[in-house]
């Protein structure tokens, strides 16, 4: 049985695009920490939160709780405390601690100085920022109540290739988000939602150039054709951040070289503590990795307990942290990390999965923004 909305025709308009980046790609917003604003303390809160607070929080030991630390004259190394000496430390690194150098830029490690110096630090959780995006309070908008009815359209693809399975998605003024699938024909249908202006766009690009255009909504409006255009003649895609920052955690890991055994190895990274993503957004030499992985699997995993504590727990659980295996498995993943995402490792062409197909088109994804910064939802 067709999608609904294959029984309507829409205009031969095309409407394209040559922009390389949308600012509104959500993924490549966090991929580049701007989910608080583009630069400034805001910004350093967002990547302090990501790089720094696992160990320089009030519950562990054996990193300094960096909270006032401009208050101090200096740093545990000895220098004096200043913006430079505080800035070649996060780029330097030390005994346990990541050189960062390779895996934040310039800017990156200024906007986290700039936190850490106003005062504020360190992100513990009872009072987490506000999300800049959230805009429901001050922007009512009702959410769609059906699953058709509304705006429909047809993409075309300008080489040819099947249109099912595109992301389609409205923006609503208020920043929700409802996205639908094209059908087999390209035709998409979406909810009915209340009149007004939305923004229209792909929801996730990956092997086309990224689309958006501003549109008038009212009921059953029909919209323009969209005419994707590809990024690449083949299957093979460039390795850029904008297309890896789309790519889900195994489609990454599909893309990278090494054996069974080390990606096995790899594997239990990500198995109930964090995305592959979360892991593959960064560049650290082997000294770092070394030092990253230690933590992970030498704390269990978790930010309030320490070293002592996690022996004691795995001694409890029948197992050795210092089991010959154990360590062997730590030196690979180490290894192979250093390998694949070190300082001068350079990816090459990636490949995608699929685009769903059938059924698997049949759905409306809403999204919505959290009133708070680093706050996210969790299911049981």
């Amino acid at each position: 049985m067709k999608h609904p909305a294959a029984a309507h025709a829409a205009p031969q308009v095309a409407a394209t695009t040559t922009a390389t980046v949308d600012d509104l790609q959500w993924s490549y917003r966090i991929d580049r920490y701007n989910l608080a604003g583009e630069s400034g303390a805001a910004r350093g809160e967002i990547i302090y939160y990501y790089k720094c607070w696992m160990c320089h929080n009030q519950y562990t030991k054996g990193a300094p709780y960096l909270k006032d630390l401009y208050k101090h004259m200096d740093l545990e190394s000895g220098q004096p405390v200043g913006d430079d000496t505080v800035t070649a430390q996060i780029k330097n690194g030390g005994a346990g601690m990541p050189a960062f150098r390779t895996s934040l830029s310039d800017s990156d490690v200024a906007d986290v100085v700039a936190y850490i110096r106003e005062g504020k630090c360190c992100v513990e959780g009872e009072n987490p920022p506000k999300n800049p995006w959230y805009q429901a309070e001050e922007h009512k908008w009702p959410v769609q109540n059906s699953v058709s009815g509304g705006a429909q359209g047809t993409v075309r693809i300008a080489a040819g290739d099947t249109p099912e399975g595109v992301m389609m998605q409205l923006i609503a003024p208020n920043g929700v988000r409802t996205t639908v699938f094209t059908n087999e024909d390209g035709k998409y249908e979406f909810p009915k939602m209340q009149a007004g202006a939305y923004t229209l766009r792909i929801a996730s690009p990956l092997e086309f150039k990224p689309f958006k255009k501003e549109v008038q909504i009212g009921g059953a409006t029909k919209l323009d054709d969209v005419v994707l255009e590809r990024v690449s003649n083949t299957d093979f895609l460039p390795a850029t951040q904008e297309i890896e920052s789309q790519m889900g955690g195994s489609e990454l890991v599909w893309n990278l070289g090494g054996t069974a055994e080390e990606k096995r190895a790899f594997r239990g990274c990500a198995s109930g503590c964090h995305s592959y993503e979360q892991i593959l957004r960064n560049r650290y030499d082997e000294r770092s990795w070394r030092a990253i992985v230690h933590r992970m699997m030498h704390y269990n995993g978790a930010s309030l307990i320490n070293p002592t504590t996690a022996a004691i727990a795995a001694s409890e659980n029948g197992l050795d942290p210092n089991d010959p295996r154990r360590l062997r498995v730590e030196e690979m993943v180490v290894k192979f990390l250093t390998r694949v995402r070190g300082p001068d490792a350079k990816d090459g062409q990636v490949q995608i999965f699929p685009r769903p197909r059938g059924a698997s088109t049949r759905v409306v994804i809403t999204q919505y923004y959290l009133p708070r910064g680093l706050a996210s939802t969790r299911g049981k």
